[in-house]
C-alpha cells in the first residue's frame, strides 16, 4: 500500500525557496494538523543529517534549525543555526530562539544582520523592540517603535510593541487602547487578544475576558497562559470540564507544567465535587421531607385514622410502606390509596423506597494553616500572583505581604470563586518567603 499522505510541514521545509513566512506557516500546520508535529520530529532527525552533505549544507541546516524551532526546543535550534547566523532568514529565526532564552543582547545582534542581509526590516525592528522591553529596555523599544510610526502606522503588530510598553509604564488605559487597535487590524493578532483578555480579566469584565481569551486559543500555536488564564475563567463560572479540556491541551505538549497539572487536578476535582454537592443537596431535601409529620398536609379524614391505626406518622413512615399493605388495610380504600400515592408522587418519593440517610461524607478536606511570621512590605503586585489570587486580594485591600498575612484562610475562602487551589498558591509564595497565613483562633 502507498505510503499515508506527505507532511504538510515536510512540504514547506523542504522547499529551497522557503523563506520567514513559510516557516511561520509550518509553525501554525504542526500545532494545528494532528500528527505534524510527530512527523516534524523525524524531519528535525533527517535534516541534519542531510546538512552533513556539501551540495545541501546550508538548506538543510536552515531547514534543521527552523524544526527545532518549531518544536520550541530553542538551545538547539541556536546551534543548528549559527552556521547561517548571517542568512537573513537564519539569523531572524536565531534571534527568536535567542530571545526565548533571555538572551536579549544576541537576539538584538541578530535581528540588526537578519535586516542588513535582506529580512523585512519592520519584522525585524518589532522582533528587537520586543528583545529591547524583555531586557527592561522600554525607552530603546519605544525608540524603535517611533522609527516606524509613520511608514508602519497601519500595521497591528506596532501597535502591540507600543502596548506593552504603556504598560510596563503602568498607563493601562493607553495600553487597552494600543491593543484595541491592533486587534482591529489583524483580528487574529494572539498577542493583543491575550493582552486584552488579560486586561478585561484584571478588571472583572469576565465575559469580555473570555471572548478574547478564546479568539486568542483558536490561534496555533497557543500560548500556555492563554489557556491556563481561559481555564481559570471557566472555572469560575462552574464550567468544569471546559477548563479541565484546557488544562488538558496544556499537559499534551508539557506534561510536568507545575501550574497545568495543579488546575488540572482541582478543576477535575470540582467537577466531581459539583455532582457530589447536587446529589448532597436533593439528599437533603429528601431527607427534611421524610421527616414531616403527615398532620402538615390536608388528607382525608378516612385516609388520616388509616394512618394514625397503623403508627404512621411521617412522609418517611409512609414511604417504607409497601402498597400492598395498605391495600389490605380493612378501613383504606381505593380512593384513599390514590390520595397517599398522588401525595409521593408529587413530591418525587414512592411506595416502598424506605427511609433515606440525610448525611453526606462528601466534604472537601481544607488545608491547615501554620502559625504566622514576621516580616514584608513587599507589594503582591510584584509576586508574579495568578488573576484569581490578585482579585481576591484586590477585593479585601491586600496591597503587601504583610497585609497578606494578617489574614485567615477563612477570609480568602470567603472570597468569590477563590478555592483550593488558588489558597494553595498564596500558602506556597508565603511559605517560599518563611511566612505563613495568620491560624485561626
Amino acid at each position: 500500500m502507498a505510503e499515508a499522505k506527505k507532511s504538510a510541514v515536510r512540504e514547506i521545509l523542504e522547499d529551497p525557496a522557503a523563506g520567514r513566512l513559510d516557516f511561520l506557516h509550518a509553525c501554525t500546520v504542526a500545532y494545528s494538523v494532528p500528527g505534524e508535529m510527530d512527523k516534524l520530529k523525524k524531519l528535525a532527525a533527517d535534516l541534519e543529517a542531510a546538512s552533513a552533505s556539501a551540495k545541501k549544507k546550508r538548506h538543510a541546516v536552515l531547514q534543521a534549525g527552523v524544526a527545532r524551532w518549531i518544536m520550541r526546543q530553542y538551545a538547539d535550534a541556536c546551534a543548528a543555526l549559527d552556521p547561517v547566523k548571517n542568512d537573513k532568514d537564519g539569523a531572524f529565526v536565531l534571534g527568536l530562539c535567542q530571545t526565548e532564552l533571555a538572551d536579549y543582547d544576541a537576539a538584538i545582534a541578530s535581528f540588526r544582520r537578519a535586516a542588513k542581509a535582506g529580512q523585512d526590516s519592520f519584522t525585524c525592528g518589532m522582533a528587537e523592540a520586543e528583545a529591547q522591553r524583555r531586557a527592561g529596555r522600554r525607552e530603546e523599544a519605544l525608540a524603535v517603535i517611533r522609527s516606524f510610526k509613520k511608514s508602519h502606522a497601519d500595521e497591528a503588530e506596532l501597535h502591540y510593541q507600543k502596548g506593552r510598553c504603556l504598560e510596563e509604564a503602568f498607563d493601562y488605559g493607553q495600553a487597552a487602547e494600543a491593543y484595541e487597535r491592533a486587534a482591529e487590524l489583524n483580528p487574529q493578532h494572539a498577542g493583543a487578544l491575550f493582552r486584552l483578555g488579560y486586561w478585561n480579566d484584571l478588571r472583572g469584565n469576565d465575559e469580555t475576558a473570555i471572548e478574547y481569551y478564546e479568539k486568542a486559543a483558536a490561534i496555533r500555536p497557543v500560548q500556555e497562559n492563554t489557556l491556563l488564564n481561559l481555564g481559570m475563567l471557566y472555572e469560575d463560572h462552574g464550567q468544569y470540564e471546559k477548563a479541565a479540556a484546557l488544562y488538558d491541551r496544556v499537559l499534551i505538549s508539557k506534561p510536568t507544567a507545575p501550574r497545568a497539572k495543579m488546575y488540572y487536578k482541582d478543576a477535575t476535582e470540582s467537577l466531581a465535587m459539583y455532582y457530589d454537592e447536587a446529589l448532597e443537596r436533593r439528599q437533603s431535601r429528601t431527607a427534611v421531607l421524610l421527616r414531616t409529620p403527615l398532620n402538615e398536609f390536608e388528607l382525608s379524614a378516612r385516609a388520616r385514622t388509616c394512618l394514625e391505626q397503623m403508627d404512621v406518622r411521617t412522609v418517611g413512615d409512609l414511604a417504607s410502606l409497601k402498597e400492598d399493605d395498605l391495600a389490605n388495610s380493612k378501613n383504606l380504600g381505593e380512593t384513599s390509596l390514590a390520595e397517599l400515592r398522588t401525595l409521593l408522587r408529587s413530591r418525587g418519593l414512592h411506595f416502598g423506597m424506605g427511609s433515606e440517610s440525610s448525611g453526606s461524607e462528601s466534604v472537601r478536606p481544607r488545608i491547615a494553616v501554620t502559625e504566622g511570621g514576621e516580616r514584608l512590605s513587599k507589594a503582591i503586585a510584584d509576586m508574579d500572583f495568578s488573576i484569581r489570587c490578585l482579585k481576591c486580594m484586590q477585593s479585601l485591600g491586600v496591597q503587601t505581604v504583610g497585609d497578606l498575612v494578617q489574614k485567615t484562610e477563612k477570609e480568602l475562602l470567603k472570597c468569590q470563586n477563590f478555592g483550593q487551589t488558588s489558597l494553595a498558591e498564596i500558602k506556597n509564595k508565603l511559605s517560599s518567603l518563611g511566612l505563613s497565613l495568620k491560624s485561626r483562633g
